[in-house]
């Protein structure tokens, strides 16, 4: 028998027999009703029967399976409650916890269970699976998140921003047009490879990537309310900056070098002033740069630059969703991208001064969705 049963038919279904059951208090004969709908009159006759006394509650294999369930409706709720309220406050169980602590309950409040159950001190696995179904839950690969995250993302912390955010568009009243949002991303030289077809039982599948291990370069973009974007700035891991590496870089973007190619605190005042000059903002038209509080967005010289040229700068909450919404965004483009310089230059490495041009192919990429 298979583990979930479907039925057949809808014969003698519970809104059949509700409906036969109407007809015949309303004057009709149990004979008659049953050569009409095509229900045993016995079985008829025991259904109204037992809904005069008030025990119908289920009929056929539900009935069935409602006898043998374990816990009751209101316990069920509660565990399912639990073991939620756990999810939502990152401290998740996995489905073998959830199995023990369903026999741990049922011990505690001295319920009758089987015998599977004590020999193995936990749950039956066919119990958690339907368990799951009747209260709409699933098993998830959970996403790695920091403490400080999980204890930073919280209603006052995100309150506090939105009261800045109110406050500083009382002061300005700042158009979307010059409302902008600016964050950094890591693009790696090598892609992780997606899944893809290929012949059944092939004990080997492999992709072609520039290397095994890559090099790491910062992008910075920043985009307003309106969906227009200023040209980026390439971040290279090199200790000298070539104007090499801007070849073929869409117009107006900048390059700069660190040691790391990540941000830091001269790189992030370049990239300020190439803002500031895309912009055209000054202290009688200032402009709104929301941004997170990474140690080089707030330097004294970048906050010097940003008040004598009008640049209002709003930083998010550390370790909360809505400081990795522009992250998130910005990270779709990675592999779609350098997957498309793989196919079409082969026979060409991707070399870190190569993004440039990886960036056009994003934009092309995009035009054509």
């Amino acid at each position: 028998m298979p583990r979930i049963y479907k039925r057949k038919t809808d014969r003698a279904s519970t809104p059949i027999l509700n409906r036969a059951a109407k007809e015949v208090q309303q004057g009709k004969s149990i004979r008659q009703v049953e050569r009409d709908m095509k229900i045993c009159r016995m079985t008829l006759k025991r259904f109204m029967e037992k809904k005069k006394r008030g025990e119908v509650i289920k009929t056929g294999y539900q009935r069935t399976g409602h006898a043998n369930q374990v816990f009751n409706e209101n316990m069920e709720t509660e565990l399912a409650d639990h073991i939620k309220a756990l999810a939502a406050m990152f401290h998740c169980k996995s489905a073998m916890k959830c199995r023990e602590l369903a026999f741990e309950y049922a011990q505690r409040n001295a319920i009758d269970i089987p015998a599977s159950w004590i020999r193995e001190e936990k749950a039956g696995h066919d119990w958690l699976m339907y368990f799951k179904v009747r209260h709409h839950m699933s098993c998830r690969t959970p996403e790695a998140t920091s403490l400080g995250r999980a204890t930073a993302f919280n209603k006052h912390n995100v309150g506090e921003f939105f009261d800045n955010l109110s406050t500083v568009m009382d002061r300005h009243s700042f158009p979307p047009h010059m409302m902008y949002n600016m964050d950094e991303t890591g693009v790696t030289t090598v892609q992780t490879p997606t899944q893809i077809v290929t012949e059944k039982g092939k004990k080997q599948v492999g992709s072609v990537t520039s290397a095994e291990r890559g090099d790491l370069v910062t992008v910075a973009c920043a985009v307003n309310a309106t969906g227009n974007a200023v040209p980026p700035m390439f971040i290279f891991p090199r200790v000298t900056f070539k104007e090499y590496f801007m070849n073929g870089s869409a117009a107006g973007s900048i390059g700069h070098s660190t040691k790391s190619g990540w941000m830091n605190e001269e790189a992030f005042t370049i990239y300020l002033e190439h803002f500031i000059r895309h912009t055209n903002c000054s202290i009688d038209h200032p402009v709104l740069l929301i941004l997170d509080n990474h140690k080089s967005h707030i330097s004294l010289k970048a906050v010097t630059t940003s008040k004598e040229n009008g640049v209002v700068m709003l930083t998010l909450p550390p370790h909360t969703v809505c400081n990795h919404w522009s992250k998130q965004c910005m990270d779709h483009w990675k592999p779609t991208s350098t997957e498309r310089w793989m196919v079409g230059c082969a026979h060409i490495l991707v070399e870190p001064y190569r993004f440039t041009r990886l960036q056009n192919l994003l934009r092309k990429h995009l035009c054509l969705q």
